[in-house]
């Protein structure tokens, strides 16, 4: 049973990058409806109570008048059900985030919860105004804002208008707000609206990728030239004589954590920090449920960020469980040796890139072996050091800043959340460094 599921994972996962899925997925959702005269068309779903569908309803007010396509938004409730891990941590790191991409793009700010008599008032306005990326902005700043004077109350019309958005978003396939579906692909927040720009000019939709897109694409790309992607390539930063490291919380299971590992080794060296790396268990063997269709975007999500990132992803062989195991119990030894971040960079690359199964225990050693560490030695210092009392502090390490999922970095006072955030990490960096 058990090569049985990984041979339907290698099939799900070839066809998940395959040229033809994607040819299909554009046929249904654009060249079909464009055989037939319509104009091209994206959906986009916003939450009004969400700060992230805040942040892209109003740079796509911004971008939209480049764009020659027509905009549905649909208002929904928010994501579905069992979606978010930690809902309260979940909603103060939202509105943390989302200020951060307000300061990035010269966006209205959150400065306060809307009321709930502005989120009805907003909600009861949208079902009596042009269905338009103006109006839905208009909507958002002022509930934001608590700025109606006069309010509605709750009515049957509007929540059952929601409800049938919230399906239809379920029944095409994801999960979350602040998302646009063009294409057949996913567009989830401002941080993708450059794959989703770059979708329009392929379809000759757009003359040009957004300058303040564009540039700040470069920024990222020039943050992270992902040289550190050979096993026997000697990548351990240097340790600096400035007290502050560089921390990263990871998991082997995450693709956004492969990411953000390659990131972060090169922000390290880059800007001579130490790098201290904290791996803990992923979400699904710490007794927590990621639906599918979370797992699906995630993926697919991860393979194009890497690729306009230039780190080399081409597949994935599932760790879960054995895999996980096998690879932490002789973490400590690697970095008791000085090798931590070879070490989790070769784990990385059998998973992602190489195609190796760590569920295999020879797979783990031929790791070590190539790091010229000895496996008797780091199987000896396991036995003294159990890698799951340091699995278990990492993760009481990471709760106390208030976050539960991976990639995480902090530095000095700070932490951020995800690796869209490493160029406010780097912002971060300089700024202390400066200061220092």
């Amino acid at each position: 049973m058990a090569i049985f599921n990984k041979t339907v994972l290698r099939l799900k996962i070839k066809w998940l990058h395959s040229g033809f899925r994607q040819q299909l997925l554009l046929f249904r959702y654009f060249i079909l409806a464009r055989f037939f005269g319509k104009k091209a068309q994206a959906e986009v779903y916003l939450s009004l109570n969400d700060p992230q569908s805040f942040m892209l309803v109003q740079m796509l007010s911004r971008l939209v008048k480049q764009y020659r396509i027509n905009f549905k938004v649909l208002f929904i409730w928010g994501a579905l059900p069992g979606i978010t891990i930690s809902p309260k941590l979940y909603r103060q790191w939202a509105i943390k985030d989302a200020n951060l991409t307000a300061e990035q793009y010269q966006l209205t700010n959150i400065t306060a919860e809307p009321s709930l008599m502005s989120l009805t008032t907003g909600q009861q306005t949208w079902q009596l105004v042009e269905n338009n990326i103006e109006n839905a902005e208009e909507i958002f700043i002022k509930t934001w804002g608590n700025q109606y004077n006069e309010h509605f109350q709750t009515s049957t019309p509007t929540i059952n208008h929601q409800v049938k958005n919230q399906a239809r978003l379920q029944e095409k396939g994801h999960y979350a707000p602040a998302n646009i579906f063009f294409a057949g692909d996913w567009f989830v927040g401002v941080d993708r609206l450059y794959h989703f720009e770059k979708m329009l000019l392929k379809l000759a939709l757009v003359e040009k990728v957004s300058d303040i897109l564009s540039s700040n694409h470069l920024f990222e790309k020039n943050s992270s030239k992902a040289k550190f992607t050979e096993q026997n390539e000697q990548c351990d930063p240097i340790k600096s004589s400035v007290a502050e490291p560089l921390v990263i919380y990871l998991s082997l299971r995450s693709p956004y954590s492969y990411l953000g590992f390659i990131r972060a080794v090169d922000l390290a060296k880059a800007n001579q920090l130490e790098l201290v790396i904290k791996p803990v268990l992923p979400l699904l063997m710490r007794g927590e449920s990621i639906p599918l269709v979370k797992q699906k975007y995630i993926y697919l999500d991860a393979v194009r960020e890497a690729k306009k990132l230039a780190i080399e992803f081409n597949g994935f062989v599932d760790p879960l469980g054995e895999g996980v195991v096998n690879a932490y119990r002789f973490f400590a030894w690697a970095q008791q040796q000085g090798k931590a971040t070879e070490y989790i960079l070769a784990c990385f690359r059998a998973i992602y890139v190489n195609g190796i199964d760590l569920t295999n225990p020879v797979n783990v050693d031929n790791i070590v072996k190539g790091l010229g560490l000895d496996v008797g030695e780091a199987n000896a210092y396991q036995q003294q050091h159990d890698w799951q009392q340091w699995a278990d502090i990492n993760q009481v390490d990471l709760t106390k800043l208030n976050l539960w999922g991976v990639p995480c970095f902090s530095y000095s006072e700070s932490s951020y959340w995800g690796q869209d955030r490493i160029p406010s990490l780097e912002k971060e960096i300089k700024l202390f460094q400066s200061n220092s």
